[in-house]
């Protein structure tokens, strides 16, 4: 899942704790867009403060979240309507992270005369988190019996759909199971790769930092003309492109963690528990 994200939904992700954030943001009026930074490591132009301000605003006009006060400061924290709309808006994250235990098992039996009807029904279950156990056999560990039950209901699928709520038991292995089912090994092994290019980067930029402190003591000590200045210059110029190439990882991350279905801690693999 690739979504473009809003100002606002950087500050409803972030209170939500999504990539291993704090689940409250201190202070944020006096912040520049402090939502991006702690999730991406810097502020583009286009995450003003005035926007980052706004979007604030008007998620307390919705009643999505709301001021609390911890050792005299001021916090910001999403209310249980904020909850319910960042589930509609990213129904795959599951922002519970309390799973019951129980999996969604959906089984269909459409013929290839109603091929529209069947891909109808196919999107919508690859949509909200279901995924392939076998041909005609759909999975999720999300809680979404109910929202099942209206789909089948608005589209006519009663006698063709069967719904199931199935203890964890009955299945095996549950963690086994997800990372078969959704592929969360290949995703586990691009965390990782990112991981080690972060790790690569930030081992550089630390020798180029040190190369540049010793630069500017050796350019504070020479006369202006000489040449030292451009050389530190381009030291600079190479912290600079390090760390853009570290902020589009960060960015990628997160595109990673969203693509997931679900966020479960005990159904996904060690890397990527690590990033919530």
């Amino acid at each position: 899942m690739k979504k473009l994200l809003r100002t606002r939904d950087i500050l409803m992700l972030t209170l939500a704790g999504v990539g291993d954030l704090l689940e409250e943001v201190r202070d944020p009026m006096r912040m520049m867009s402090s939502a991006y930074k702690a999730m991406y490591g810097f502020i583009p132009n286009s995450y003003s403060r005035r926007n980052f301000s706004q979007a604030v605003w008007r998620s307390f006009r919705t009643g999505d979240i709301e001021k609390i006060i911890k050792n005299n400061k001021q916090y910001l924290r999403l209310t249980g309507n904020g909850k319910d709309r960042m589930q509609r808006d990213f129904p795959l994250l599951g922002f519970s992270r309390k799973w019951n235990r129980k999996w969604v098992i959906l089984i269909f039996d459409i013929d290839e005369k109603q091929r529209k009807l069947r891909n109808v029904l196919r999107n919508k279950l690859k949509n909200i988190g279901f995924g392939m156990l076998q041909q005609s056999v759909w999975i999720t560990p999300l809680p979404i019996v109910g929202e099942m039950s209206e789909f089948i209901d608005s589209n006519n699928l009663r006698e063709y759909v069967f719904v199931l709520e199935v203890s964890s038991l009955l299945l095996g292995n549950s963690k086994e199971l997800a990372t078969r089912v959704w592929g969360l090994n290949k995703v586990e092994e691009k965390q990782i790769e990112l991981e080690e290019k972060k790790k690569n980067i930030d081992a550089s930029l630390k020798k180029l930092d040190g190369r540049f402190k010793n630069g500017e003591k050796e350019r504070m000590s020479k006369p202006k003309n000489d040449c030292v200045g451009n050389d530190t210059k381009e030291l600079d110029d190479g912290m600079e492109k390090m760390e853009e190439r570290k902020r589009e990882i960060r960015k990628q991350q997160l595109e990673l963690i969203l693509s997931l279905p679900f966020a479960f801690n005990e159904l996904l693999p060690d890397k990527l528990r690590k990033s919530f």
